[in-house]
């Protein structure tokens, strides 16, 4: 099977999830169709999240709920993953202080073997954190203004939802770096190119052979023209046709630019034998 123009490169489909697949506790139009069409026709994908408030076996129930279609843990990838790998390769993974979820801190801890503490950590790491008290939060700046690096799991700045945003691990690393006076020595996740990296070498795909279909300009857009993966923005969740007016830099790369995905679906059984 193969598709004409840049989507006949693609061996393997990457999703955003929020504003892409889903808003909230809603199925967005066409994604059940489109990942059952992919899976008909043996083409892998992968679903990738800024979402750090829960473990990857969480979103694949969510989403396998919210969808009507069984999403398995081994196609999720979330910020969760790239700071665990970036913790490893730097060799940050004991004494950790998180300001995470406590199942996103199980899943750290069971699948990359980071090791937390609260009392005399080397690191802290933010993410969005739905359990986030003000002690906690306190006593993370505190620790910051001694001298104690850290790295923001992800830059999202506000979480959609069905009844509108929510402040992300943006907003609390912005909190954070106003109090301390100090910016992160990492910020992972989405844009950053090597999430895409990290998912290429695992599927040993090359990453032009990687078509990303994503919402949101600064995040999803801009990590996959700066990883040179095929860029297919949806304007179903943040970026309206206003926003594209406004930005010179979507005349000067290739984007391919569709309401939703039930546009994206027609063009890919348009173009398949």
């Amino acid at each position: 099977m193969s598709f004409s123009g840049e989507l006949s490169k693609c061996k393997l489909f990457v999703f955003d999830m929020d504003g892409t697949l889903i808003l909230g506790k809603r199925p967005l139009k066409c994604a059940r169709e489109l990942i059952e069409y992919l899976r008909s026709k043996d083409y892998k994908f992968v679903i990738v999240t800024n979402n750090s408030s829960e473990p990857n076996e969480k979103h694949a129930r969510n989403l396998s709920k919210i969808l009507g279609v069984k999403i398995r843990n081994i196609e999720i990838y979330s910020s969760l993953d790239h700071a665990g790998s970036y913790l490893h390769n730097k060799r940050l993974t004991n004494d950790v202080f998180p300001l995470l979820t406590r199942s996103s801190k199980k899943y750290l801890q069971r699948k990359y073997n980071i090791r937390f503490n609260t009392k005399t950590p080397r690191l802290i790491i933010v993410g969005f954190d739905k359990e986030l008290t003000y002690s906690k939060l306190a006593k993370a700046c505190i620790l910051i203004q001694k001298g104690i690096p850290w790295v923001l799991a992800h830059p999202d700045l506000r979480c959609p939802s069905e009844e509108g945003y929510l402040p992300d691990a943006g907003s609390i690393g912005k909190t954070i770096e106003l109090t301390t006076n100090t910016r992160p020595i990492a910020v992972l996740g989405k844009p950053s190119p090597e999430v895409l990296r990290e998912i290429a070498n695992k599927y040993k795909v090359s990453v032009n052979e990687i078509c990303y279909i994503g919402d949101r300009l600064y995040t999803d857009i801009k990590m996959a023209l700066e990883s040179n993966a095929i860029p297919i923005l949806v304007l179903s969740g943040e970026t309206t046709t206003q926003d594209l007016a406004k930005e010179t830099f979507l005349h000067e790369r290739k984007i391919l630019i569709y309401k939703d995905l039930c546009e994206l679906l027609q063009e890919l059984k348009k173009r398949s034998p």
